[in-house]
């Protein structure tokens, strides 16, 4: 069977990190109970209003009655699976526990990745559930990820694989998530802290590895607009890994940069670096990542886009309004809409939890 690569890829996925807001919100200095704040639950009529649909719905329906009349075929499992994995990230959200069903069979009839990389694809799906603080299944991640981690890492010590840092990084997030959902929450703002000063010493000492850039800027960004005590710091470095990330795309891995695969993940991290940069009050600096963003000639025609470069185009027009607005950490869009906004050519973006002057509506 020819090998699937992962349409969930390292740099075109924001879900990620919202995950851990439920984390970060713990406590400035106790361990007192806390609000928890997750981004919204989406359901598919936000992205798709009406009656149209993206995808072939009733294709899906096919693929699902042969993967259930053979249950040990791989190969139906496998193209059921991808089937709703893809239509999950075009908008129909709803889709998403067919996609964990087939991928969750085909793991456990290829566990080691021979066939199919269904613990690679199902480990990052399962991001949309812990985005809304569905933690339901976050110890079957917590396993797919560690199924993914090579044996030959000393202990105490990170990989030094590019691939395998970021699946350890994902491995100490999801850590932590579960410390916090357990009460032990001084123990999951250690296990981040020590994830932080992982990711510094990763871009010290391979400061070619774009990937792990992107993914640590995303990181950074999101503890930035939900720990209350280190903002500044943690705005900066998550402006620094970025900037590296945006002005070294070249460089990123091909699957991240996959137009095909993800045709906004530029100008999703495009606009986060922008609106980091404005939530930070670098105003000329922000004005001018919001220009290069509406001035990428390299993107397809999409509806996110579209919705992104209105954003853009209205940040620019009105920054001194928005100069040093800390509701715009953690950056728009976030949670299971920024999932869908870098793998959809259709979707409509919820905007309900994008900040903006009161009355405005983005055209």
């Amino acid at each position: 069977m020819r090998r699937f690569h992962a349409a969930l890829s390292t740099a075109s996925a924001p879900t990620v990190i919202i995950a851990w807001v439920a984390i970060v919100t713990l406590a400035v200095v106790s361990s007192a109970c806390v609000a928890l704040h997750p981004p919204p639950p989406r359901t598919a009529d936000q992205f798709v209003p009406g009656e149209r649909a993206l995808v072939d719905l009733d294709r899906l329906a096919q693929l699902r009655a042969r993967a259930d009349a053979q249950p040990d075929a791989l190969e139906l499992q496998w193209r059921a699976a991808t089937a709703h994995v893809q239509a999950t990230l075009r908008g129909h959200v709803d889709q998403r526990d067919h996609a964990e069903r087939y991928l969750e069979r085909a793991w456990h009839i290829d566990p080691e990745g021979d066939e199919v990389p269904a613990a690679r694809v199902l480990a990052r799906l399962l991001n949309m559930r812990s985005s809304v603080m569905d933690l339901d299944k976050l110890d079957l991640q917590i396993e797919l990820y560690r199924s993914l981690l090579h044996d030959d890492t000393p202990a105490g010590q990170n990989p030094t694989d590019a691939q395998q840092f970021q699946f350890a990084s994902f491995i100490a997030a999801t850590e932590a998530l579960a410390s916090y959902d357990q009460g032990r929450t001084l123990a999951a703002l250690r296990q981040l802290n020590a994830l932080e000063r992982a990711m510094q010493r990763r871009a010290s000492a391979h400061p070619d590895d774009i990937d792990s850039s992107a993914m640590a800027g995303n990181f950074e960004l999101t503890f930035a607009g939900v720990i209350p005590v280190g903002v500044d710091k943690r705005l900066r470095r998550g402006i620094d890994y970025l900037e590296v990330q945006q002005d070294h795309w070249q460089h990123l891995s091909p699957h991240a940069r996959d137009t095909a695969r993800a045709p906004n993940v530029r100008s999703v991290f495009a606009l986060f670096l922008a609106e980091a940069l404005l939530a930070r009050a670098e105003v000329e600096a922000a004005a001018d990542r919001y220009a290069q963003l509406i001035a990428l000639d390299d993107q397809p025609d999409t509806a996110p886009r579209a919705q992104i470069v209105a954003l853009a185009r209205h940040r620019l027009a009105n920054l001194d309004a928005y100069a040093g607005a800390r509701e715009l950490l953690p950056p728009w869009p976030s949670g299971v809409t920024g999932c869908v906004a870098c793998h959809s050519r259709e979707a409509e973006l919820p905007t309900d939890d994008l900040h903006l002057l009161p009355g405005v509506v983005l055209r």
